[in-house]
């Protein structure tokens, strides 16, 4: 359809051309239609191809949306519970870590990630399970940053595009 001309005036017919063409443009997104005074014509859009910049800035825009889901995710310690290991979660334990410790508590309980409380787990377990937690968000957290460096470094668009965001835990 680009290239397609429709001369002036628009009669019933011409109007219904000129119309299919519209839905063309608008459908395709590929092109549109130009006034050249005495007729309409169907032009092909100009399509910017992205600069490596841009395509780098979402290449981290979405090495950071996976980052944010791998974390939020879960992992099972050693002792057998599925536990999330974001940041927010590694607080929280070390915090009743810290409030067991300080009032004298040897036991305690665990909300694993899919939400069921495992009670009177001893407070070794719990600090052993703490450090496999903050260990999977640093092994995730190291791998984040050497796919930034990766991706700083590409120069071209196909070196970027063979980086594959993947993560050790």
């Amino acid at each position: 359809m680009i290239g397609t001309k429709i001369y002036k005036p628009l009669d019933n017919e011409k109007q219904a051309t000129y119309e299919e063409l519209a839905n063309y443009c608008n459908d395709s997104q590929k092109a549109t239609i130009e006034d050249k005074g005495d007729y309409y014509e169907c032009v092909a859009l100009e399509i910017p191809v992205p600069t490596l910049n841009v395509l780098k800035t979402a290449k981290l825009a979405a090495l950071e949306t996976s980052f944010t889901t791998r974390t939020c995710s879960a992992i099972t310690p050693s002792h057998g519970y599925l536990m999330q290991f974001n940041t927010s979660d590694s607080l929280k334990m070390q915090g009743a870590i810290q409030l067991m410790e300080a009032t004298g508590q040897t036991e305690g309980y665990l909300t694993q990630a899919d939400d069921t409380t495992v009670y009177h787990v001893p407070l070794a377990t719990m600090k052993a399970v703490l450090v496999e937690m903050l260990a999977a968000y640093a092994a995730c957290h190291a791998r984040k940053q050497e796919l930034r460096a990766a991706i700083n470094a590409a120069q071209t668009e196909e070196e970027l595009n063979a980086i594959m965001i993947t993560w050790p835990v």
